[in-house]
């Protein structure tokens, strides 16, 4: 059976907008058109887990545990014509009761277990994982909830999406919908193996009910009704010669057992397709820039048919925004222009000259500032889409400010000068302000004007003025030197 549901998001939105534009009192239509959208959007918009349980199942022997049975990923999708979604996320212990919340993106442990969660696009895909081995059981309940606004048709015209965007940017408009699923551990002892004394029983109502949805999960039957095939990812944006995978979640079939005929594929000259417990996971990689719409149908036993369709956007490689030098004290930006980037993992790093890894993002830009004992380094910038490396390794050196620069010398008088000095570095960096020397020395005085100081802190130049007043002999040169003894070219100075 397929799908009607979009085309039937599209026609009331078509006729919430004609409601506001032809009515004749837009008070009573624009609250009827706010509950119309309301109920529509709101119904279409669902968290749908991949599997209801995660369940894992070891034999414990004497001092070890070996684990027969694990099921360690989860994946989560909402469906409906959705935008903004933000998730929270609570595990919550069925035998104590206590309640943990997790974070969108990272890793949290909860007793003897590890939950890792990660955002791909709208979707979630939970991980979890045996800390330690343990001689109880335990079941945690894993709750998502999410919020999330209503996204328009890109086919409505100018006025009706005007108007209809008024309804939606509304504070009291946000959907909202939940989804939850069992976190399990059972150990079995062997009958050989006799009961240890110093351990604590079973807790034997846990284990009954682990028990009962291990056998569930051996013989649970598909209702017919639900039979549905959901892509974690609606566009996969890639480049050439990277592979790319999307994970499209079955609903109301079991793989094993259910399905007529392996997936058919169309849209691709070449895939691998696999079904990897309840999804379909398709690979693949483009050759060149541009668009190709993925079509997956799926057959069940009993004739039901159901299908997907997401699309590939293939970018050209875009050059990164890095600098091309660096200076010890100043923070810079690295923009890796991989955010438009889904379906595959993304990364970008700077390493320095010991092949030690200074920043890393998943193609996020991220920010550095060197430090003195970095002057004299080369870094070196890399980006990977996948396993591959893109584009080439980009060396970045790390220099030392330029020395200062005696700028101008202007004649204020038969012995006495004017000096305008540059001077380089940060302006918290006393050591970058510089002095002026007379060569020979004791044959003048030097005043600094500190009123006519100025600093650039785009160009991170600071512009100092001095007066120097020479005795009569000649041949004085003058130097600017700043704390890192840094010297300028040297002037030349002499009495008339």
């Amino acid at each position: 059976m397929k799908r009607r549901r979009g085309i039937e998001i599209y026609f009331v939105l078509y006729l919430a907008a004609l409601m506001l534009l032809l009515s004749d009192s837009p008070k009573r239509e624009t609250e009827l058109a706010t509950t119309a959208l309301r109920s529509l959007v709101g119904s279409t918009f669902r968290l749908l887990a991949e599997k209801q349980t995660l369940l894992c199942r070891a034999i414990v022997e004497h001092d070890s545990v070996r684990i027969v049975q694990f099921d360690s990923i989860n994946t989560i999708v909402p469906t409906g014509l959705i935008d903004s979604i933000h998730y929270r996320i609570v595990a919550e212990d069925q035998s104590s009761g206590t309640t943990l919340s997790l974070p969108i993106a990272g890793t949290a442990n909860a007793g003897a277990i590890a939950i890792e969660t990660e955002q791909y696009g709208q979707a979630l895909r939970i991980r979890w994982r045996l800390i330690r081995a343990e001689r109880q059981p335990f079941l945690y309940r894993v709750r998502i909830e999410a919020h999330a606004k209503p996204q328009l048709p890109p086919t409505l015209e100018r006025d009706q999406r005007a108007q209809l965007e008024t309804l939606l940017d509304s504070d009291d408009f946000p959907l909202q919908s939940e989804t939850t699923f069992l976190v399990g551990y059972l150990p079995d002892f062997p009958t050989t193996q006799p009961p240890s004394t110093d351990q604590p029983p079973l807790d034997s109502a846990l284990a009954v009910q682990l028990r009962s949805l291990f056998a569930q999960r051996a013989q649970e039957t598909t209702p017919a009704a639900a039979f549905s095939l959901v892509p974690e990812f609606t566009t996969i944006r890639t480049v050439p010669f990277v592979q790319w995978e999307n994970r499209i979640a079955i609903y109301g079939a079991a793989p094993d057992r259910d399905l007529a005929q392996p997936p058919r594929l169309s849209g691709l000259s070449a895939a691998l397709v696999t079904i990897e417990g309840n999804a379909i996971v398709v690979r693949s990689t483009s050759t060149q820039a541009g668009t190709t719409n993925v079509r997956i149908t799926l057959v069940r036993r009993d004739g039901a048919e159901a299908e997907a369709v997401f699309s590939v956007v293939t970018h050209s490689v875009q050059q990164p925004v890095i600098p091309a030098l660096l200076y010890p004290g100043i923070e810079y930006r690295f923009d890796p222009n991989l955010s438009n980037l889904s379906g595959i993992e993304t990364r970008a790093l700077l390493r320095d000259d010991d092949n030690l890894t200074r920043v890393s993002s998943s193609g996020e830009p991220f920010v550095f500032t060197p430090t003195l004992r970095d002057t004299g380094r080369t870094f070196y910038f890399e980006r990977y889409v996948g396993r591959d490396r893109i584009g080439q390794v980009i060396p970045i050196p790390c220099e030392m400010f330029p020395p200062p620069e005696i700028t101008s010398v202007r004649r204020e008088s038969d012995r006495q000068f004017l000096v305008v000095c540059r001077a380089y570095g940060l302006d918290s960096d006393q050591r970058s302000r510089v002095r002026l020397e007379l060569d020979p020395p004791g044959k003048g005085t030097v005043q600094e004007l500190y009123g006519d100081y100025s600093y650039d802190p785009k160009a991170n130049v600071r512009l100092q003025q001095f007066r120097v007043t020479v005795s009569g002999t000649t041949g004085l040169k003058l130097y600017a030197v700043n704390g890192y003894q840094q010297r300028s070219v040297a002037r030349d100075l002499s009495a008339r």
